[in-house]
């Protein structure tokens, strides 16, 4: 099995996106309806720059803050330091890739303007 570490600016990350998601983000999920979409939880998630990151050249989501995305580990690193504070707001950021990802992929520029981060 093949071994790595972390490098100092993904453990900051990890770090932030942990006590982000504990302190801001789990409170807006305890406020959720079962059922609903959680609106004030997905625009906080776009508020943070994480939603910014979720396609090749993104933003901050997926990687350090203010700067592009380094790619599938970043990411996942991103899903797992939210989860591990607030499952909610990982899987609204795993939707919002999800249903985002035709547009991004498929529409047209107006399209993407429109509804991409």
């Amino acid at each position: 099995m093949t071994a790595f570490l972390l490098n100092p600016e993904q453990t900051a990350r990890c770090a932030e996106l942990r006590t982000l998601a504990a302190e801001r983000l789990r409170p807006l999920a305890e406020k959720g309806e079962p059922g609903h979409v959680n609106r004030p939880l997905v625009t906080a998630l776009g508020e943070f720059g994480l939603l910014d990151g979720l396609f090749e050249g993104g933003g901050a989501g997926a990687g350090p803050p203010g700067g592009a995305s380094s790619g599938a580990l970043d990411l996942c690193l991103t899903r797992e330091s939210l989860a591990y504070a607030c499952t909610e707001a990982e899987t609204a950021f795993a939707l919002q890739g999800l249903g985002a990802h035709p547009v991004h992929a498929h529409g047209t520029p107006e399209q993407r303007e429109r509804w991409l981060p």
